[in-house]
This record gives structure tokens, C-alpha cells and sequence, in this order.
């Protein structure tokens, strides 16, 4: 009996914090609209090192929410400068690129595949969530996102093949050629 109200208070207190969770990554009008007139006053050359310059110095947890915060407000001040700007808060934060290009892609779903590969090119930065986040704000994009990305030249994967993987089964392909060819040990 007992273990069963343990169970159900542990149910309870995660479903808490995972609601907690999305509360603090999602970003509010206000958080939009204090990012919005930080970088208003930014002239368009600096726009991009000053977003990403916004995010680095947001306390930790909310870091995805301010990136998706400037990631916004950057779209809606300049569009052309929102690849540029999703890139740099990439390099400096990489795993707050998803929520940064997500947001920016939603604010400019025709694009969103510039937007995707802006973000999934910097080292470090996880392609495949990249991916997952801008397809799920743009779902209409999904194709041209999914095409650009895999024409882009990721430095990361935008699969999960652990590393080596490949290079196993060359050479179980080759042994077995060489076996078929007459070839021994």
C-alpha cells in the first residue's frame, strides 16, 4: 500500500518537474519584447554578435529561452541579418541552436532551411535536433529543410551512427568480397 503512494508521489513530482521544465524554456511576449528593444539600437552590423551576446550572458537555465527570445525579435527586426545571427548564437551557445533557429524559423518559414543550416553547421551544434526543432516549428518546410541539410556539409551527423560504425561494416564487406574472390586469411 505504501509503495504504491511512493510510486504515485514520484509520478506526480515528475510530471511537475517536466511541466516546470517547459515553462522555463518557453518564451514569453515580454522576454520577446525586452530583446526586441535591446536590439532595436543595434546597428544591423553588430545585430548578429549582439543577439548571440544577449544569450551568453543569460543565466544558464534560461539560456534556451532567451536564444528563442532573440532568435524572435531578430526575425522580426531584420530578417536578412536572422541566418547570421542564429550561426552566432550557435557558436557560442551550441546547444541552445535548436530553440534560436526555431524560433527564427518561425518568425521566417520561407527560411527556414537557410535558417536550419546556419545552426546545424557550426562544431559542436547537433544537427539532427536542429533539424527536429526547426521541422516542428515549420512543419510546411519540412522537405526543403530536410534537402537543404542534407546537401549542407555538416560537421556533425545528423543521424545517431555511433562513430566507427561504417568503417566495420567495409570491412566486413571487403573480407567478404575477397572471400568470394578466392582470397584467404
Amino acid at each position: 500500500m505504501k509503495t504504491g503512494n511512493i510510486f504515485g508521489a514520484g509520478t506526480v513530482l515528475a510530471g511537475l518537474l517536466m511541466w516546470t521544465t517547459v515553462l522555463v524554456t518557453a518564451q514569453t511576449p515580454e522576454q520577446i519584447s525586452a530583446a526586441k528593444d535591446i536590439l532595436a539600437k543595434a546597428p544591423a552590423a553588430e545585430l548578429a554578435s549582439r543577439a548571440a551576446q544577449l544569450v551568453v550572458n543569460a543565466p544558464a537555465p534560461e539560456k534556451a529561452a532567451v536564444a528563442s527570445a532573440v532568435g524572435q525579435a531578430v526575425a522580426s527586426i531584420n530578417p536578412d541579418v536572422a541566418s547570421a545571427a542564429v550561426a552566432s548564437i550557435s557558436l557560442k551557445v551550441p546547444v541552445v541552436a535548436p530553440a534560436a533557429a526555431a524560433a527564427a524559423a518561425g518568425k521566417l518559414p520561407a527560411s527556414a532551411p537557410a535558417i536550419a543550416v546556419a545552426a546545424a553547421s557550426v562544431p559542436g551544434v547537433k544537427a539532427g535536433a536542429v533539424r527536429t526543432a526547426v521541422i516542428a516549428a515549420v512543419p510546411q518546410q519540412a522537405a526543403q529543410v530536410i534537402s537543404a541539410l542534407s546537401r549542407a556539409k555538416l560537421t556533425s551527423s545528423l543521424g545517431s551512427i555511433p562513430w566507427g560504425s561504417n568503417l566495420a561494416t567495409a570491412r566486413v564487406s571487403a573480407g567478404s568480397v575477397l572471400k568470394r574472390r578466392g582470397f584467404s586469411d
